[in-house]
């Protein structure tokens, strides 16, 4: 979506208003005139009425009469004071208001997440046009629905000030009257949100429409969540310290047409946090839960990426995601919940690392909630039997009677949710006591009558569409002629699968989710993994870290290569032949030494 046609219409509003400026003096106000109880009044504020709303005061310099005059008009709300004055002489003692000290936007940006929604915003600063309008580009989703962000024009040089910043908002609105979100649609996106803009000799109002939630980063939500939500209420069960990864055994990326990024040989890990929380939680589908403004992290698979994504949010920026009503619960589930969603439900690579990841703070939430059960959502009700991930649960150690299974968005009043302890994305991290939990799984999930290969080869069948590898069963034929098994994990029972893996020295195949069963691996020695360049998935990468084997990644070209310096979803599945004439010689060449 382009934001071209607004940048037009704005261009062609400013040369309009800068020749009025120029011909148009601007009027004087009268003396001891002001604007704001009427605005206030007109706009339904009523502070008597609201004592709980929250109010922000931006302001820097010599602005005492303004900020004493603005907390007397909201006295008895919620008032803050955002200022890089460190000990401002305001009388804020006296009208309850709490100072903050910040010099930046994100400053601002991260004072304001504990401390919103806010219902009022009055940007006392004296600073340009341009200045204003990057305040409000970078603040204004902190206003709940119906908020008001108000710009006091007084005392400025009534020509140059907020004329220009007042005609971009009105045409931002007039061009953003819409609820769809393109991925780089910042200034719709404002504009959709604006209810409307008011301007006069002394004020500049916007008030906002839309929810917008903040989306909650992991390492922050000890800090924001019980300020911005007090509804809802958070107390940490557990946690694990982070720390460093070294990976001794040999990783050796074979060469390649492009750079191979991600497969360093030191990961870090953050601290993991396992929480409950208490309150109306709305657990959608997807791994989404949220509260009344605010998106948590476990919603967020990749939650350490520039810009956590889920699948249910229309994600506006790095902090700010919608949610559409249709997928608001309607009823609620009683009862004390753990969270084992995820974000593509019933895919099995999903299940076996962004799920099994997030077990390892059951023990603990089970021995502080007795009565606590798994909850697990199914896309839509009599989707399928989720047989799959009860038999990982149980194989785990969660009784059957302790897992339940949500069909439609629903609130719940007591979630338990873990930091998972994988994540494949950058910063790439495994803790290493995921290996604990696949070694819990394995021991009553591996079928030990199985019989046993000392080389498999892990194939990929036909009917499937993404990453085709057109030339596998010559690839297939090749291994088989070096001593290696063919092995088609979908075909047998994840018990027996769990068995050939474990049983294995030399594991080769395709790179994807058939080999995450490598987890159950018991005497991996070496993994040889084939896969195609613009393949940036590390998922092998993070389970072999903790398996202490010799690692050896054979690459071929992609019919669709991603753009330069940049990323595609089809070039990620794009279809490709394993390049016999590229490998063959090095691939025979490592097979002779093992």
């Amino acid at each position: 979506m382009s934001d071209e046609p607004v940048a037009k219409k704005v261009r062609a509003g400013l040369k309009s208003l800068r020749r009025k400026r120029e011909t148009e003096p601007a009027p004087e106000r009268p003396p001891g005139r002001s604007a704001v109880p009427g605005l206030l009044a007109a706009a339904g504020i009523v502070p008597a009425d609201r004592p709980d709303q929250r109010v922000i005061i931006l302001a820097q310099g010599d602005t005492r009469g303004a900020v004493v005059e603005w907390l007397t008009e909201f006295a008895g709300m919620r008032l803050h004071v955002v200022s890089l004055d460190a000990d401002p002489e305001w009388e804020l003692e006296a009208h309850g208001a709490v100072h903050h000290r910040a010099e930046t936007l994100d400053q601002y940006h991260w004072l304001l997440k504990p401390l919103g929604p806010v219902d009022v915003l009055v940007d006392l600063l004296p600073v340009d046009d341009a200045q204003h309008l990057l305040t409000w580009q970078r603040l204004f989703l902190h206003l709940r629905p119906g908020g008001l962000w108000l710009v006091d024009r007084r005392g400025q040089d009534q020509s140059a000030f907020t004329a220009t910043f007042a005609s971009w908002v009105q045409t931002a609105v007039a061009a953003g009257g819409t609820e769809d979100v393109g991925a780089n649609a910042r200034d719709l996106e404002l504009g959709a949100s604006t209810a409307a803009v008011t301007i006069s000799r002394d004020l500049l109002m916007i008030k906002k429409r839309l929810w917008h939630f903040l989306k909650l980063r992991d390492a922050e939500t000890n800090r924001v969540l019980e300020s911005r939500e007090p509804k809802l209420r958070m107390r940490e069960l557990a946690s694990l310290r982070g720390g460093k990864l070294a990976i001794d055994s040999k990783i050796v990326s074979h060469e390649s047409s492009v750079p191979i990024p991600d497969l360093e040989t030191t990961l870090t890990y953050p601290e993991l946090h396992l929480r409950h929380y208490t309150g109306k939680i709305a657990y959608v589908s997807n791994a989404l839960v949220h509260g009344e403004a605010t998106i948590l992290p476990d919603s967020f698979r990749h939650h350490l990426e520039a810009s956590p994504r889920n699948v249910r949010v229309n994600s506006i920026s790095a902090a700010w995601g919608r949610i559409r009503q249709d997928l608001r619960p309607r009823d609620t589930l009683p009862g004390n919940y753990y969270q084992l969603d995820c974000e593509n439900p019933g895919h099995f690579g999903h299940l076996m690392t962004e799920v099994i990841s997030r077990l390892w703070g059951w023990d603990a939430a089970k021995a502080e909630i007795p009565d606590l059960k798994a909850l697990f959502r199914i896309r839509f009700p009599h989707e399928r039997d989720p047989a799959l991930e009860r038999r990982l649960f149980t194989a785990f150690g969660i009784d059957e009677a302790d897992i339940t299974w949500a069909d439609h968005p629903v609130y719940v009043e007591s979630l338990v949710a873990a930091t998972p302890q994988f994540h494949n994305q950058r910063p790439h991290y495994v803790h290493p006591g995921l290996i604990d939990t696949w070694r819990r799984i394995g021991a009553k999930l591996i079928d030990r009558t199985v019989e046993a290969h000392e080389k498999i080869f892990i194939s990929r069948k036909d009917n499937l569409s993404n990453r085709v590898c057109r030339n596998s069963r010559d690839v297939e034929r090749w291994f088989a002629d070096r001593g290696f098994t063919i092995i088609y994990p979908e075909t047998l029972d994840l018990g027996q699968q769990a068995g050939v893996f474990a049983g294995a020295r030399v594991i080769a195949g395709f790179g994807g989710s058939a080999l995450f069963n490598a987890i159950h691996a018991e005497k991996l020695d070496t993994m040889i993994i084939l896969n195609h360049e613009s393949y940036t998935a590390r998922n092998e990468h993070l389970i072999t870290a903790l398996l202490d084997c010799d690692v050896h990644y054979f690459w071929s070209r992609s019919d669709v290569a991603h753009p330069p310096g940049g990323w595609s979803e089809e070039a990620y599945y794009s279809s490709w032949e394993f390049d016999f004439d590229h490998n063959a010689v090095e691939v025979e060449r490592l097979l002779a030494e093992l």
